[in-house]
C-alpha cells in the first residue's frame, strides 16, 4: 500500500513537470543537446518519431541521453523526491524498515542515489546560463526559474534519500565509484564546458563557410562521446 502511494504522488509530480509545465519542451530543448541530437550521426534512429511535436514524440534513448549530457540526469529521479517528501513520520518508518529488509527496493534506492553521485547540478545550470538566459524571447525568465526549480527539486531528492539511507553524502560507502568520479570529473567537466560553449555558438553565430561549421559539428561529437564515456551512461 505505501508503494502505491508513492508510485502515485511520483506519477503526479512527474507529470507535473514534464506534462503541466507549459515552457517544459522549450526549456528541454534549449537547455540540452537534444536539437543537435537529432542532427548529428550518433545514433540508428531519428531522435525523434516526428519532427515537430513534445515530449511524447521523443525516442527513450534521445530524451534520456541529452539530460545525461548536461549532468543533470532528470530522468532518472525526478518525482522520486516529492514521493519520499509527502510521507509522513510514521510511513518513514516504515520505509526505512522496508529499505533494511527488502532487497528489490534497497538496489532501487540505491541505483537512484548513484545518479546523485553523478549529477552536477553546478554543470547544468552553466547550460542554462550559456544556452538559455541569452535567448531574445519573453518567456527566457521562466525557462530560467524552471531550470532552478529542477535543480532545486534535485537537491530536496538527494536529501530525501540521504536521510532514508542515513548517509551524509551519495554513495558514501562506494569508495571505487567515489574515486572513479573524483578522476574521471577533472576530464569531464571541461568537456561539458565546452559543449556549453559549441552549442551557443552553433545556435547563434553566421559561418563564413561550411567548413568552419563542420569543424565545430565534428568538436561537439567529441564532447558527447567524451561526457558518455566519462560517466559510464549513454541513454
Amino acid at each position: 500500500q505505501l508503494m502505491d502511494v508513492m508510485s502515485e504522488s511520483s506519477c503526479a509530480a512527474y507529470r507535473d513537470v514534464v506534462r503541466g509545465q507549459p515552457n517544459f519542451v522549450p526549456y528541454f530543448r534549449s537547455a540540452t543537446p537534444e536539437l543537435e541530437l537529432a542532427a548529428l550521426n550518433v545514433g540508428s534512429r531519428p531522435a525523434k518519431r516526428r519532427p515537430t511535436g513534445g515530449v511524447e514524440t521523443l525516442r527513450a534513448i534521445p530524451w534520456v541521453f541529452a539530460w545525461t549530457q548536461t549532468r543533470l540526469n532528470l530522468t532518472a529521479w525526478l518525482g522520486v523526491g516529492s514521493a519520499l517528501q509527502q510521507l509522513e513520520p510514521g510511513q518513514k518508518d516504515t520505509l526505512k524498515a522496508m529499505y533494511g529488509s527488502w532487497p528489490w527496493f534497497q538496489a532501487l534506492v540505491d541505483l537512484v542515489d548513484m545518479i546523485m553521485a553523478k549529477s552536477e547540478p553546478e554543470i547544468a545550470a552553466n547550460y542554462d546560463q550559456q544556452l538559455v538566459a541569452p535567448l531574445d524571447s519573453p518567456e527566457t525568465p521562466e525557462l530560467m526559474a524552471l531550470g532552478d526549480r529542477l535543480r532545486d527539486e534535485l537537491s530536496a531528492t538527494q536529501d530525501a534519500l540521504l536521510d532514508l539511507r542515513n548517509f551524509t553524502k551519495p554513495q558514501q560507502h562506494n569508495d571505487v565509484l567515489l574515486r572513479g568520479l573524483k578522476v574521471r570529473n577533472a576530464y569531464v567537466d571541461p568537456l561539458n564546458v565546452m559543449q556549453a560553449e559549441i552549442l551557443k555558438r552553433l545556435r547563434t553565430e553566421s559561418f563564413a563557410s561550411d567548413e568552419e561549421q563542420k569543424v565545430l559539428e565534428d568538436a561537439l561529437k567529441i564532447t558527447i562521446n567524451g561526457i558518455a564515456n566519462g560517466q559510464k551512461n549513454t541513454g
